[in-house]
């Protein structure tokens, strides 16, 4: 670590690093945590970059499960009345046969799954929601190049602060090499 004072600060509040920080020296970059700390000196930087994303899996996902949903509402009423109709027709010529009950309790079993599959559905849409939500929030994420190895450090959504701690290591970097 640096005996020198640190030229600028980030604080990760949300996404996977939320809790820990990064603390630009003038000779090293320090990622610190409650458990750990890690220096990489700015000599083995070789590029910085910071970009914005939008998660495209997860809008595809909630997408996908919006349209399951749809499946599901649309597969309910039919196959309720087909169950309702099945079941009057075993009723009605039932008379008192031990197979024909067996008969019917799996009809009204499938008759209560078709009267399910909306509330599945509404649930399924409310997966999607959130999925397309957190997608869409995307991620900002600063990446250090070293030598061969890429090091990501991601934050939840569009972060300008992210940005002004990636633009202050790249002018302290390219500064640093004149």
């Amino acid at each position: 670590m640096s005996s020198a004072a640190p030229i600028t600060t980030y604080d990760f509040t949300s996404g996977p690093l939320r809790g820990t920080h990064l603390t630009l020296f003038p000779d090293s970059l320090l990622h610190r945590g409650g458990a750990f700390a890690e220096t990489i000196p700015m000599r083995a930087v070789a590029g910085i970059r910071v970009a914005f994303a939008r998660d495209e899996r997860l809008i595809g996902w909630g997408t996908a499960l919006v349209v399951v949903a749809l499946v599901l509402v649309g597969v309910s009423g039919p196959l309720a009345a087909l169950a309702t109709t099945a079941t009057n027709e075993v009723v009605a010529q039932a008379h008192g046969h031990s197979v024909a009950s067996a008969v019917i309790s799996v009809l009204q079993s499938l008759q209560s799954f078709a009267h399910a599959l909306p509330v599945v559905a509404a649930a399924l849409v409310l997966w999607a929601a959130a999925l397309f939500a957190l997608g869409w929030l995307g991620a900002t994420t600063l990446t250090l190049t070293l030598g061969a190895v890429e090091r990501d450090f991601p934050v939840r959504g569009r972060n300008a602060m992210l940005y002004d701690f990636a633009e202050a290591a790249s002018e302290h970097l390219l500064s640093a090499r004149r």
